[in-house]
């Protein structure tokens, strides 16, 4: 999901624009950067934390299935998007505040799963 299309739904709801390019262009746009890794930025918290493992599907269901729902939980995304990439800099390259943040997020991450999994009827 993209920071575009989180910012019309936190000013508009959850609904389709003639603007909006739709899920095959976005798709597109994330093969691009992912070839390209240095075209994309810093890399988000949780990203950073655990890779691309389950933790991070956890997260982005969550985002997905309840954030997105609440013109709060679509603020809060904006934020997020906002603030990550400055604290993704500071925490690269130091394991020892990556080990603490990871800690941190563990008791996010199982509530997320739980919450998403009741939203979603499956868990993670």
């Amino acid at each position: 999901m993209c920071e575009q299309l989180v910012r019309f739904e936190h000013l508009h709801g959850q609904r389709r624009s003639a603007q909006q390019r739709g899920d095959a262009e976005h798709y597109r746009f994330l093969r691009e950067t992912e070839s390209d890794p240095g075209a994309r930025g810093p890399c988000f918290i949780a990203t950073l934390m655990y890779g691309e493992g389950s933790e991070v599907m956890v997260l982005r269901r969550f985002r997905d299935l309840v954030l997105r729902a609440w013109p709060i939980g679509r603020g809060l995304i904006l934020a997020y998007y906002r603030t990550a990439p400055g604290v993704c800099r500071v925490l690269a390259g130091r394991p020892v505040l990556i080990g603490a943040v990871r800690l941190m997020l563990r008791p996010f991450v199982w509530g997320a799963n739980r919450i998403a999994g009741r939203e979603g009827g499956r868990r993670a």
